[in-house]
């Protein structure tokens, strides 16, 4: 507690100096930073006035201004996730009165990262004013496999892909919607990892942040996956508009449905949305039948008022009903997973010349399985009952000044588990009796965290320093006769510490090179610290959790070059991550299962060095020709350096090549892709890995514009029927034959998009 005490003093320190450092000269030349795409205002752009040595940063309309006494200036504005540009502003552009200035949308920010669009971007084939991207699954984690480096775990059928970026998976990963730490599930065997809870249907971009260094939001190990919802647009005439998404996909017989109505400008916004979704039994490419049945319902209502030109307030309410998931790599299917998410922020754009964010999260997980549709439930019916409560707050504020700009933060994530497993006994010396087992002995996990960041002004350098600590505390509350008398204490206290430091440089016109490096802790999960006997790996051995495990450490270094110019853009970048106290599982011969067929029991426990690398490249052109490919390609290695044993679970060297062609002026725009996997066969032996072999897919999409704000959208994936599976596929259960995905598959996709009437 004394540890705790002196925590919450430094982050009350850092607040403090935060609200009274003076930002230096105040000063009055106007303008507004704008998104070029879109022309949406960049609330938080930093504009640094060279000559006098002085920064400010844009208001919630994407406004700045200051006083100068000077007839010609040079201004240099940076934005995460956009170009820097610099200005030179005349003494006729000073008479104009405010200026405009643009920014574009780039893969080099101030950290490695992806940026997946889903509405217009330069490329051809998002040139639909109505969200562009195909979507039948509903599944956040499908999604994401369009990136490079980024693959997924996937157990069922249609439900629950567990996203894997660069190798790190699970709890190395953070999930976030707008920037703020979303709901952990309930299943120890993530049917409903943090993507399941994303609603797709509002989502504008998925903004994914490689490495340990982006470090605002919590300790980032090994990356972030940000979900960024469609911001509020107060900067139009208020209208009423209203849109919908119909789509079907014929081999799993997917049915989905979503739409929504909103108000949106004038000094508030409200937004209304949902869907449905629903699939059956799909066949491979082999004419085999996987069971893939699900039903999905969701919906959100959220809404923003603009307070004042620098204060604005928005609320999020999100709701998610899965209802008899099928999951044929696991034990037992999903039978109901119930998720509700609130959010509420307020933002401060001019706090003391500065600008301050804060955001309150709550979220609430139900969660069913059992096995009561399998054969072997004529043995044994098993019923798992749990939930999950996650709470927690995240602030911070941004301090421009002569030298550079500062970031002081701070959040915390409070989550508490429970649960139990209840087996009936139908057969056998145990035939009548009734069994509880304690899935997650009232498991509690807490984090608190305080963060610095600097970027200093050096001109014709993006540089980001940051640093920050964390204090964790975890117990369980209503603990298993084994833990508690073998484990020792429960109640255990860590305080970590990440930094990390980095670059972007212009060195051409059309040449930019970054480079980064970091450090940052991952306290363990709630599985890895409580999880009580439960077959919950990649084989077929009972897990159960250690909670005098050490933080893992992931010390990386990330390089990347990147070549733009009218007309095409190439990007390539490597990585090395080094791991000390790499957390894996090893077999406990003294332990017995507590279901028949598992073959023993595992623990998990730290293992003292690991290390992952590899590469991305992307080539791509620029969308100012009517023919448009995109080439990208990963590869990851991961090693076990203490055991001299590949990594489980890394993904297969992947290749992907999109050609697409713009007809009518981009009306009518056909595409091929070809996506090629290698075979894999670095392999974790002691997990049971089975090498997989490499395949060639080719899918075939045609989109088209029928009118205004209507797009209908066809095609087929897998068109040669070719059956193959992914290397992170689990395997079948109860056997090793592996989970093979759906064969050819036909979908056709109608989307309208439009306004109902000015207000």
């Amino acid at each position: 507690m004394r540890l705790q005490k002196l925590f919450s003093l430094a982050i009350g320190l850092l607040l403090l100096f935060a609200l009274t450092t003076s930002a230096g000269a105040q000063n009055t030349i106007s303008g507004t930073i704008l998104d070029q795409s879109n022309s949406k205002p960049l609330t938080g752009a930093h504009v640094h006035w060279t000559e006098g040595d002085l920064t400010t940063i844009t208001n919630a309309n994407g406004e700045f201004s200051f006083t100068a006494d000077a007839n010609e200036l040079r201004l240099r504005i940076t934005f995460v996730g956009y170009k820097s540009k610099t200005v030179e502003l005349t003494e006729d552009d000073l008479a104009d009165g405010a200026t405009t200035i643009y920014l574009r949308k780039s893969t080099e920010a101030m950290s490695p990262v992806t940026v997946l669009a889903r509405k217009v971007s330069y490329q051809p084939d998002q040139f639909m004013d109505a969200i562009s991207t195909v979507n039948l699954s509903h599944d956040a984690g499908q999604f994401l496999k369009n990136s490079p480096n980024i693959s997924g775990i996937r157990k069922g059928g249609g439900f629950g892909v567990d996203p894997v970026l660069r190798g790190f998976k699970k709890n190395q990963l953070m999930v976030e919607m707008d920037g703020v730490l979303q709901s952990q599930g309930a299943c120890p065997n993530r049917m409903d990892p943090p993507t399941t809870h994303v609603q797709m249907e509002h989502i504008e971009e998925v903004e994914i942040l490689k490495g340990p260094y982006a470090l605002k939001h919590g300790p980032s190990f090994g990356g972030i996956i940000n979900f960024k919802s469609q911001q509020p647009d107060y900067y139009r005439d208020p209208v009423l508009s209203s849109y919908f998404t119909v789509g079907y996909e014929s081999n799993i017989d997917r049915q989905r449905y979503a739409g929504g109505i909103k108000k949106e400008g004038g000094r508030w916004t409200t937004n209304v949305y949902g869907a449905f979704a629903s699939t059956e039994n799909y066949e491979d490419g082999s004419g085999n039948s996987v069971n893939a049945g699900m039903s999905n319902a969701e919906y959100t209502v959220e809404t923003s008022v603009q307070l004042n030109d620098a204060n604005s307030l928005k609320a999020k309410l999100s709701q998610n009903f899965a209802r008899d998931v099928e999951y044929p790599a696991l034990m037992m299917d999903m039978r109901e997973d119930d998720i509700t998410n609130a959010t509420l922020t307020y933002i401060n754009t001019d706090l003391g010349n500065g600008r301050f964010e804060s955001s309150v999260f709550g979220s609430y997980v139900a969660h069913v399985m059992d096995n009561l549709d399998r054969q072997m439930s004529n043995m044994t019916e098993a019923v798992t009952d749990l939930s999950t409560e996650t709470y927690g707050y995240d602030l911070s504020y941004v301090l421009p000044g002569t030298s550079g700009s500062w970031t002081f933060g701070t959040d915390a994530t409070l989550r508490q588990m429970e649960g139990f497993r209840t087996r009936d006994f139908n057969m056998g010396p145990m035939a009548g009796q009734t069994v509880t087992d304690n899935v997650w002995q009232g498991g509690k996990r807490n984090r608190f965290g305080g963060v610095v960041e600097y970027q200093p002004n050096i001109t014709e350098w993006n540089v980001v320093i940051s640093s920050r600590f964390d204090y964790y505390y975890s117990n369980a509350s209503d603990p298993d006769t084994y833990f508690a008398q073998t484990l020792g204490s429960l109640d255990q206290e860590h305080l970590g510490w990440s930094a990390s430091a980095g670059f972007t440089k212009d060195l051409h016109p059309n040449w930019t090179t970054g480079f980064w490096i970091g450090r940052s802790e991952r306290y363990p999960g709630m599985d890895e610290l409580f999880v009580n006997y439960l077959a919950i790996g990649m084989d077929p051995y009972e897990y159960v959790g250690n909670p005098q495990l050490n933080s893992e450490a992931n010390h990386q270094v990330d390089a990347m070059l990147n070549y733009q110019n009218e007309v095409i853009s190439v990007e390539g970048s490597l990585f090395y991550s080094y791991v000390t106290d790499y957390i894996s599982a090893t077999v406990r011969p003294d332990l017995n299962p507590k279901q028949m067929g598992a073959p023993g029991v595992k623990q998990f426990k730290n293992v003292d060095e690991a290390a992952l690398y590899g590469f991305e490249l992307t080539f791509q052109n620029n969308g100012r020709n009517k023919l448009g490919y995109n080439l990208s390609t990963a590869y990851t290695i991961g090693r076990n350096v203490t055991t001299d044993e590949d990594l489980p679970q890394i993904p297969a060297y992947e290749a992907n090549l999109k050609l697409d062609y713009s007809f009518l002026n981009g009306k009518l725009i056909p595409q091929l892709h070809l996506r090629g996997v290698a075979e894999q066969t670095r392999v974790a032996e002691s997990f049971d890995e089975q090498p997989t072999d490499g395949y060639l897919l080719t899918n075939l999409k045609l989109s088209s514009q029928l009118g205004r704000g209507i797009q209908l959208s066809a095609g087929v994936n897998n068109l040669f029927d070719v059956t193959y599976h992914e290397h992170l596929n689990r395997s079948l259960q109860g056997s090793t034959m592996p989970l093979n995905d759906p064969g050819r598959s036909l979908f056709v996709e109608l989307k309208w998009n439009g306004i109902l009437s000015s207000l």
